[in-house]
């Protein structure tokens, strides 16, 4: 590893998790992609542009896909993402994560992203009878949707292979051309998926972001300092520069409850169901 700056305990994994998960999570929740229509408890989400869907899409995935040799830790390198860190969070700070309710906010969306949906499409260019079947879980919905919103067909070579993995599963075959028409078909009816789930989805994330935050929250006012030597570091941290971004973390990433809640909707029960 050199003298290159890297994850190398668990220690420097916490500080990374919560800087990150917050930096994450306060870009998606807030008034810059989206306005929230409607009162409690029947509000919907509506995204200011096209683009600021595909933006909130690409956050979304960035919550969850891994990074690969992301940390260091214990004389090897492991992939992290930061939806699985803050499940070791949750797991390495139950008494916590219970009072500030992460370990539900969690736990609810990892239980929407791993959910499997029937997923059906009309493509006239292959066939203009029958419709295209297979099963998706949610969070390949929202990697084909936020992949397809950074990338040109002509760049999309690992996705459309997913694709016909997912196709030849249920028995189509179709060929390269094809599979490329079959893609843009799939694409209009998933991007009209994910605008249904986006307010529930965001909903969740928003929860999410509460307890993240009342974790750094309670953890400043436990130990209200912003002198970073006097501040309770998670243990094994390994440097002087994971120390300074913990300080950071406490002492910047603190919100108002009401700055959280203002753009969290409260979703209807309609939005909540199967699409």
């Amino acid at each position: 590893m050199g003298k290159i700056a890297a994850i190398r305990s668990e220690g420097d994994l916490e500080v990374v998790l919560l800087h990150e998960s917050h930096d994450l999570l306060a870009e998606i929740i807030g008034p810059e992609l989206y306005a929230i229509g409607g009162n409690p408890p029947d509000q919907q989400v509506l995204f200011h542009t096209h683009s600021a869907f595909n933006l909130f899409l690409i956050l979304v995935v960035e919550f969850f896909a891994e990074g690969t040799q992301s940390a260091y830790i214990d004389e090897k390198f492991q992939n992290w993402s930061l939806l699985k860190g803050l499940r070791w969070f949750c797991n390495t700070h139950p008494e916590e994560s219970t009072e500030t309710k992460l370990e539900n906010s969690v736990a609810d969306i990892e239980a929407w992203l791993a959910r499997e949906v029937p997923f059906s499409f009309w493509c006239p260019d292959v066939d203009d009878e029958a419709a295209i079947q297979f099963t998706l879980k949610n969070d390949q919905l929202v990697n084909f949707g936020a992949n397809t919103a950074k990338h040109h067909l002509l760049r999309l070579s690992e996705l459309l292979g997913k694709l016909e993995n997912l196709c030849m599963k249920e028995g189509y075959s179709f060929s390269p051309q094809e599979l490329s028409a079959v893609l843009a078909s799939m694409i209009e009816e998933l991007r009209s998926r994910l605008q249904y789930h986006s307010t529930h989805l965001i909903e969740l994330l928003g929860k999410v972001f509460f307890s993240l935050n009342s974790v750094i929250k309670i953890r400043f006012r436990n130990n209200p300092t912003n002198r970073v030597s006097d501040m309770i570091i998670p243990a094994g941290v390994t440097s002087s520069v994971f120390m300074d971004l913990y300080g950071s973390v406490l002492v910047f990433k603190n919100y108002d409850d009401a700055r959280i809640l203002k753009h969290t909707p409260v979703t209807t029960r309609f939005l909540k169901m199967r699409y």
